[in-house]
Formats: C-alpha cells, structure tokens, sequence
C-alpha cells in the first residue's frame, strides 16, 4: 500500500498519519521515518523492503520525496524522479508507505498514478469560508463543549482577518489549524465541561477579537453615512458594550489607521515588528485604511482625543459625547 498525502493542512495530515500509525503499528515496533526522502533514497528503499517483525506489516513515512523541483542548482532532475517512480514501484504489499508532501502538483499526480497503479492520493487542504466556521464547531465537540456560530466568526476574524473567508488571488496564506485548534481547545477549558464558547468569551480571551465589534461602525464611518453611524454606535451601546470602551477602540482604530498610512511603503510584518501592533490586526484594518486620506484620519484622531480630554476632565460624559463623534467622523469626506 502505498499513499500521499499533500496539502496546506498541516494538521489534517499529521492526524491522518497518527491514524495510520495507530492502525497499522500501535506498538511503534515496525515504523521508520525518512525526513528528506528525496535525498535519502537509499534508506528508503532499504526501509520498504526490510520486513517486519514476526511477518507484521512495515510503516514507512516519507516526508518530502515527491515535491517537484527543476533540474540543476543542487536540485532533483528527471533521472532522479525515474529513480523515485522505480522505487514505489518496488514496494511490497507488506509495506505501508505513507509520503508526506506540502504539495503535489496535477500533472505529477497524474504521472504517479500512471506510473505506480496501486498509489492513492489525499489531499488536505485548510477549510475556508463556511466550512471553517463548522470546522471549529465541530473541534469544540472534541473537547466537550459547543461553540456559537457567532463566536466561530468573531474567533477567526481575530485570528486570521483576510483569509479564513476564501482563499487570496495572490500571496494566499491559509489559515494556521495548530493555532486554531489551540485556540479552541483554551476557550474549551475556560467554558468548562459541557459549556459553551460565546462571542463574549472570545472577546475576553482572544486577542484582538473585542476590535472586531467595531467593524459595522467603522464601515458606516467610511461610508460617509452619519444616520448609520450613529445607529451602529447606539446599538453597541444597547446592547451593553461600555461608551468608554467604543471610544478606546475608535481611537486605536485610527491610530492603526495612521501607522498604516505614514508606512505605507512597508508590509504589515515590518509594521508589526516595529509598533508592536498584531500583523493580522494590521492586514485588516489595511483593508480600510486605504479609503482614509492621511488629512481625515488626522483630524478624526483629533476630535477622539478632544472627546478622551474633556471626558478625562469630566466635562460631560463619554456616552453624551460619543453619538456625536461618531456622527462627525462619518460626515468628514
């Protein structure tokens, strides 16, 4: 048997190999590993055909033998994947191999397929979009919780803002599971056995999820739409979010806004590097940045540092100021 496994999912894979571990070697007394198969074609091939102990099947796990590379500057050419395809091709039925590869291309799994009949392929790609939102649910069931559709969204916005909808058309960089998972499981054992993961709890544990309450305003804001704003801006408030705190994020907002824009000529890694402000916070809030001239989110840093003043000095009273900040910003084109 022979099988691949490919694709962005990094933890699919490694589970679907602690799967194949425990099925066909629980004691661990028959697997070999070979990191960089490609380059150690020997120890393969002697892996694959050693038979097991007392008549048991061998598990072997390739990482890394069929990724293509062009010829030339150190690297694999064609006379080397000849010998890879003549290797497989070798394989006793009484050997499980199981190759691990970051990617495979179509045209080289169709060459596989043609050249080693018995070989099967799984791709495992990370989830976008819907899918991920039932993904997370569905992990939290591993761990004796329930996760509201809600608090699945506000977690990976947080987490992953510009990829965890649909995959990007240039520099895609999918969503991280291990991290997810990990996520998941600390909001799991702060829920406690048979709890639920609210938006609330995510807000509280997650960093950078409590910012993404304040999309629906900032939006209104861009838009140049002040009834909206002023809307979104009571609602927040109805529903019990405090007015100094929608103030603080407006003033962080902008502030990332104003990072954004004085170093627009460096990528959100180097910002982060250097503010110390999260590069996924960064490569969302950049998604509306864009539409702020550097003059607007000057002058509305200016009017929410005047509200942060006079409050301070207790002038009025954040919630009597904040309806009509938030009204002034929108207005401000």
């Amino acid at each position: 048997m022979i099988l691949v496994l490919h694709g962005a999912n990094r933890l699919g894979i490694d589970e679907r190999v602690r799967e194949l571990r425990d099925a066909h070697d629980p004691q661990g007394l028959t697997t070999t590993v070979v990191e960089d198969a490609a380059s150690h074609l020997a120890d393969l091939r002697s892996a694959c055909l050693s038979p097991g102990f007392f008549g048991t099947n061998r598990l072997v796990i390739a990482r890394d033998l069929l990724s293509a590379r062009p010829a030339g500057r150190g690297r694999r050419g064609g006379s080397d994947r000849r010998e890879v395809v003549d290797l497989l091709a070798q394989v006793p039925p009484s050997t499980v191999l199981v190759v691990v590869e970051s990617e495979l291309g179509a045209a080289d799994e169709r060459a596989l397929r043609a050249a080693v009949p018995d070989l099967s392929v799984e791709r495992h790609e990370v989830p976008r979009g819907r899918e991920l939102v039932d993904w997370v649910r569905a992990r939290a069931r591993r761990y004796g919780v329930t996760v509201e559709p809600d608090a699945a969204t506000r977690l990976l916005e947080a987490l992953f803002p510009t990829a965890w909808r649909a995959v990007a058309r240039r520099d895609d960089v999918p969503p991280d599971l291990y991290r997810l998972d990990a996520e998941v499981a600390k909001l799991a054992t702060a829920a406690g056995p048979d709890g639920t993961v609210t938006p609330d709890l995510v807000a509280e544990l997650v960093p950078d999820a409590e910012a993404t309450n304040l999309w629906g305003l900032t939006d209104a804001i861009v838009a140049g739409d002040p009834a909206a704003a002023v809307r979104e801006a009571e609602r927040a408030l109805a529903t019990g979010t405090a007015a100094e705190l929608l103030l603080g994020q407006l003033v962080s907002q902008f502030e990332v806004f104003a990072v954004l824009a004085a170093g627009e000529r460096h990528s959100p890694a180097a910002l982060a590097a250097e503010t110390g402000i999260s590069e996924a916070r960064l490569k969302q809030a950049g998604q509306v940045a864009r539409r702020f001239s550097r003059q607007r989110i000057a002058r509305g840093l200016a009017a929410l540092r005047e509200v942060d003043v006079a409050t301070k000095q207790g002038e009025a009273e954040t919630a009597d100021l904040l309806v009509g900040v938030v009204a002034r910003l929108a207005a401000d084109r």
